[in-house]
């Protein structure tokens, strides 16, 4: 019937108990990669990220984090499910190709109001970017026609890890234009990484991003705060990383258009209650090449993370 209470416990049983349960979990991170906020070796105090990740360079850039454990909007769930394929393939697919090349689409409003102040807004809105549903579906096709080909899970596995580059506890660095050029496949291993680390800490904080816009003379440029998780930092910057993008669309679809602004010159005195409003709208569709993420970083002080993105201005050009 065994024990209903402790005092026929020995101290060496409960000790031999404890060791198993450990070898247990150790064995289950192993497998399914790391998914909890601890493989991020975070702290109250600080976050430890791959450079690959917090700084990345070359083609780092242009490639996609993605998670093991990732929820997908639904409209990539129907695709997960339509190709059987696990969710972080799909979204990397999605953003790998937007990396390259995404149509930015709006409707850009402005309102002129002239009064004897001669002020005058602008307000834009109802803006959305994607990827031509074409290119994905190519793309996802032939990735599930060779799982489909694999002879067991061990080659379907290598066939999914062939696009996996870089590794990090359940993080992956998934890359479309270095698909299959490693010798091991990151999938097969424990998650545990020797990469260069950049550490976050309250104490001692990272050089971050100035948050805002600006233009060089060959790029736009824009960092995006957003609210930081300590249960789950992938998942906190890609909805800051995704909000970038809109944002980088959005000011350069205003940039774009041919909006009219018009101002009263105040030289008949006008009273304050004349006041001349005009509307004028117009539909803009924007392809957008080579949008690259340069900085991931943490402000621990104020629990944000910061996402900086950019695009080529010979990248950007009206459809």
């Amino acid at each position: 019937m065994g024990c209903e209470t402790g005092a026929g416990i020995r101290k060496g049983d409960v000790i031999k108990v404890m060791r198993n349960i450990c070898l247990m979990v150790m064995l289950v991170l192993g497998v399914c990669g790391c998914r909890s906020s601890h493989c991020y070796s975070i702290r109250a105090s600080d976050l430890k990220l791959p450079e690959w990740f917090s700084m990345p360079k070359g083609d780092e850039q242009s490639d996609t984090p993605v998670s093991l454990g990732i929820r997908l909007p639904e409209h990539l769930k129907n695709l997960a499910k339509e190709y059987d394929l696990p969710g972080w393939v799909v979204y990397g697919v999605v953003r790998s190709l937007g990396a390259r090349e995404f149509l930015a689409n709006g409707v850009v409003k402005t309102f002129t109001v002239s009064d004897e102040s001669g002020e005058s807004s602008v307000v834009v809105d109802e803006i959305y970017y994607d990827v031509p549903d074409e290119r994905v579906r190519a793309i996802l096709g032939s990735i599930a026609s060779s799982c489909a080909d694999a002879e067991n899970e061990l080659e379907r596995h290598n066939v999914l890890g062939g696009y996996v580059v870089r590794r990090f506890g359940g993080i992956l660095l998934f890359s479309l234009d270095h698909a299959g050029e490693r010798d091991t496949n990151l999938l097969m291993t424990t998650g545990e990484s020797n990469d260069t680390m950049e550490i976050f800490d309250k104490t001692h904080p990272a050089e971050l991003p100035i948050v805002g816009w600006r233009e060089t003379s060959t790029h736009y440029i824009t960092t995006i705060p957003g609210t930081f998780m300590y249960g789950n930092p992938v998942l906190a910057f890609r909805r800051t990383e995704e909000e970038a993008i809109r944002d980088l669309a959005k000011t350069l679809l205003h940039k774009f258009s041919h909006m009219r602004k018009s101002v009263v010159d105040d030289t008949t005195n006008l009273v304050d209650d004349e006041i001349k409003e005009e509307a004028f709208r117009e539909e803009i569709t924007l392809r957008m090449r080579g949008v690259r993420v340069l900085r991931r970083a943490v402000d621990m002080k104020n629990g944000l993370c910061l996402v900086e993105v950019s695009v080529p201005r010979n990248g950007v050009a009206k459809r």
